[in-house]
């Protein structure tokens, strides 16, 4: 083998060193653009790596004093002659009634009242950043009105966006939908307000309070309690719920929101709910900012696109043997399930003892609500932005059918006091939607005989656990109330198709806050809201029977435990204290039946004689009335 020539060598290994350099370049080059496009597609897809804690035994309830009782204290009914408010804080309440003294309309008040009760300690079920649905009339016009501000899906936002990380549907950025609560309440006050008072007199006590602060009771501690975990994983965020000292607030703490009590003074000096939704003002980009920090999509055009719908509220005539009118929320609420139900069980010839926990009257009352579940099954928002001719046709003629009366009496034919039906599939329903969760409710007339109910959310505890302590807003987790259609139940059943992930469509949801009204005086005869996620129609459902059939005083029909089925699972849910009579009367008759605690709270006024009786739930929720 011959000697190589040094100069080639010298060449050779030149040459190679260059095409060493140059590949590295395009290597790291190369690197840089895959980790740049998997940044943005992580950003876009909102998957970034987020850590979730566990959900809480109690999602969104937290169990308050000792619940239902037979023996409720009179003293907690509010007797008042001017005007009343039912919320479920006393200090809300009392701020709504100052309102109503200044001249304000039970539009008016409500607004003031629905912002407080989202602000102090029942912030972990509801507030700006959530929605809200809204039955409200005027004493000198026929008909009432339906506000439907529920959040709406982001644009971004498609079907299978939780397959393989369904926890993000309840946790982080990923859970938020565009919020809705204050465009449905500047609505609420443009519709039905006095115009006595401007919008600043309404939004500027709330930010007062804010910024004073208070001491909690019971309901702030306890619910923080419930996400102690979650709580620590977000910790930079939520500095307002902890001592100095590094301790979760409690009962006598002293809380404040500074932050927020600034977002509510922007908007109250902006002079509509404007500011909020602008993409380019001082509120959205940051809540958007943080929503996309912990994995989100919302973006602050999505405000911009953000539509309340407001539509005369449904109606059901000749309830009961006053032949009362009952005005329910329209949209993608459950107004027209709670129709359905009233409508069935209205028919239903009137041949036994009419008694609370009586057999034959529950089994009746029980069956109507596995009926009420089964039509929600077939309910789900279509969509503002749907032009769809075709689809909007199919979305009308699913909801007219349950409330004609040929599909009640179809109904009535399989009731049978002696048996419950062999199967929830003989219920006909349209496979299981998701469950909503946790809600605060209010109601409120005034003095002229104008009145609302509204019922509005967050969803779970403090909703995704998202907030943004720029702003002081605590972000909702409502994209958790749609179907994933990935996963079914613990019944193997599919979820709602109508009830899928669409961009800035509404989740469907369990309000259904109701006006009874006599039409022989043309006044309103009772209001009523509840929370409680699936339980909210059959809860309202059983306190308007109480009401209107059995005879019972709105004391008793709220502080009275509760009945609750809704078809799957295929349990009878009776709220302690148990009645063991009833509990064997419905066993016999097929049901399963399941001793539990309370899940629901009510608030409720009713005008009897030129009085008001104003009633909250505080054996519930310490939930307390207030009149003039």
């Amino acid at each position: 083998m011959g000697e190589s020539d040094p100069l080639l060598l010298k060449n050779t290994g030149k040459s190679r060193h260059v095409k060493l350099q140059a590949l590295r370049k395009i290597f790291i080059t190369a690197l840089a653009v895959t980790i740049t496009l998997l940044w943005w597609l992580r950003q876009i897809n909102g998957c970034n790596k987020i850590s979730y804690p566990p959900l809480p035994k109690i999602p969104a309830h937290v169990p308050y004093l000792k619940g239902a009782t037979f023996n409720p204290d009179e003293n907690l009914t509010i007797v008042a002659k001017h005007g009343a408010v039912a919320s479920d804080m006393e200090k809300c309440s009392q701020m709504g009634v100052e309102i109503l003294k200044k001249g304000g309309f039970a539009a008016d008040a409500a607004v003031t009242t629905c912002l407080c009760i989202g602000t102090v300690d029942t912030m972990y079920s509801s507030g700006i950043g959530g929605g809200a649905f809204i039955t409200t009339k005027l004493a000198n016009e026929t008909g009432a009105l339906s506000i439907d501000a529920r959040e709406m899906a982001p644009g971004a936002a498609y079907r299978d966006m939780f397959k393989g990380r369904e926890i993000a549907s309840k946790y982080g950025g990923l859970a938020v939908a565009i919020p809705g609560e204050l465009r449905g309440l500047y609505t609420l006050y443009k519709s039905h307000g006095s115009g006595n008072l401007s919008w600043s007199e309404l939004v500027s006590p709330v930010a007062e309070l804010a910024r004073s602060g208070w001491n909690a009771t019971q309901l702030l501690p306890g619910a923080l309690s419930s996400q102690t975990e979650a709580l620590k994983l977000y910790r930079k965020d939520w500095n307002f719920v902890y001592n100095k000292d590094g301790s979760l607030k409690k009962a006598g703490d002293f809380v404040s929101r500074p932050e927020l009590a600034d977002t509510f003074d922007m908007i109250a000096k902006n002079g509509s709910d404007a500011i909020f939704y602008d993409p380019k003002g001082p509120i959205a980009p940051f809540l958007a900012e943080k929503v996309r920090q912990y994995g989100g999509i919302l973006t602050a055009e999505d405000f911009a696109r953000y539509k309340v719908v407001v539509e005369p509220a449904l109606q059901f005539h000749g309830f009961s043997d006053r032949n009362l009118t009952i005005y329910s929320p329209a949209g993608s609420s459950s107004g027209v399930a709670l129709l359905a139900a009233i409508e069935v069980f209205n028919g239903l010839k009137n041949d036994c003892d009419q008694t609370d926990f009586t057999p034959v009257a529950t089994q009746r009352l029980v069956e109507s609500m596995k009926w009420l579940a089964s039509v929600r099954t077939h309910l789900g928002d279509i969509g503002v932005y749907n032009m769809n001719k075709t689809a909007r046709e199919d979305h009308t003629y699913r909801y007219q059918q349950f409330l004609k009366p040929e599909w009640a009496e179809h109904t009535r034919k399989k009731i049978h006091d002696d048996r419950t039906l062999d199967s929830w599939k003989e219920y006909q329903p349209a496979y299981q939607p998701n469950e909503s969760h946790g809600t605060s409710s209010l109601s409120v007339v005034d003095q002229w005989g104008n009145a609302v109910s509204i019922t509005t959310t967050v969803n779970l505890l403090f909703g995704s656990m998202v907030h943004d302590p720029v702003t002081g807003v605590i972000m909702n987790d409502e994209m958790d109330d749609f179907s994933v259609p990935t996963t079914k139940n613990a019944f193997e059943l599919r979820p709602s198709i109508f009830n899928y992930i669409e961009a800035y469509k509404r989740p469907l949801s369990s309000c259904s806050q109701s006006l009874v009204v006599d039409p022989k005086t043309g006044k309103i005869d009772m209001l009523i809201g509840a929370a409680g996620g699936s339980r909210i129609p059959t809860a309202i459902f059983q306190t308007l029977v109480r009401t209107y059939f059995y005879g019972m005083d709105i004391l008793k029909a709220l502080a009275f435990p509760r009945l609750h089925h809704q078809l799957i699972p295929e349990i009878l849910y009776i709220e302690s204290p148990s009645n063991s009579t009833l509990e064997n009367a419905m066993l016999n008759r097929g049901h399963k039946v399941e001793i539990v605690g309370h899940l629901t709270a009510m608030n409720a006024i009713r005008l009897k004689n030129n009085t008001i009786y104003a009633q909250s739930d505080y054996w519930r929720k310490l939930g307390r009335a207030a009149g003039y």
